[in-house]
């Protein structure tokens, strides 16, 4: 059967752009190859947002502080871990202080972290993959001393969470004992050193709606938060229950 009129010029139109595609040395088909490597890297982001979203669960097992601290944090914190696993395998580890020094004995459960001083050492913690703190910065795998800090009141972090309270991450390195740093100011510092964005390593602390049951334990206390709760015991008799979330982000 003869081709239509035009059909050989068409063609040859067709074979001239796939030989010029191939000059600029881009294969015929290569479009086709493209789609398929986005759908892999598709499939991969979600597969390790689903990862990252995978529900932990909590083990407190006998466990010394780690060799990383200095002589003089290790001697502050109790000998056991409260684990965060993903499966069998530590995503956090914390060692809390034996004992909580705070300014006076606290209210309510409600109003535990309320007295505690600024800077004062919560305890430590073992990062063990690479995660995001509360504002969605990185925070490296590794060892990090846990100091108490209360969110200043002079409105340039107004809204950014609904409590004020936080857990700063110094690197050890930069925390060799409990005096190394006085003060809200120092601290900052200490924290904002080694970041990329010259903001402090941050973990949102919430005070706990209940001192019953065992402890620590989990809880979801927000809307896209996930916490542990703990029980620190307090100098003043009073123990000290708060929540560390490990799951969230503040508003921005």
């Amino acid at each position: 059967m003869p081709k239509p009129e035009g059909s050989s010029k068409a063609e040859g139109r067709t074979l001239a752009a796939e030989d010029q595609i191939s000059h600029f040395g881009i294969p015929s088909g290569f479009g086709h190859r493209i789609s398929d490597f986005a759908a892999i890297l598709l499939w991969l982001f979600c597969a390790a947002i689903c990862a990252q979203a995978a529900d932990l669960t909590l083990k407190v097992s006998d466990k010394p502080p780690p060799k990383e601290l200095s002589e003089a944090i290790q001697k502050l914190l109790q000998p056991r871990a409260i684990q965060l696993l993903d499966g069998n395998k530590p995503v956090l580890e914390y060692w809390l202080v034996k004992e909580l020094s705070t300014q006076s004995k606290p209210e309510s459960v409600a109003k535990s972290l309320d007295p505690i001083r600024q800077a004062t050492v919560l305890g430590a913690v073992n990062v063990a993959t690479p995660r995001r703190d509360y504002r969605g910065d990185d925070v490296p795998a590794g060892v990090y001393t846990m100091r108490f800090a209360l969110q200043p009141q002079d409105g340039n972090h107004s809204g950014t969470s609904e409590f004020g309270y936080f857990g700063v991450l110094v690197p050890t390195k930069l925390d060799q004992s409990p005096d190394a740093i006085a003060g809200y100011k120092a601290l900052m510092r200490a924290s904002s050193k080694e970041t990329s964005t010259d903001h402090p390593r941050i973990v949102s602390l919430r005070p706990a709606n209940s001192a019953e049951g065992e402890i620590p334990n989990l809880s979801s206390p927000a809307p896209e938060h996930k916490s542990v709760r703990v029980k620190i015991p307090g100098k003043e008799g009073e123990a000290v229950v708060f929540e560390i979330v490990y799951e969230g982000k503040g508003h921005t």
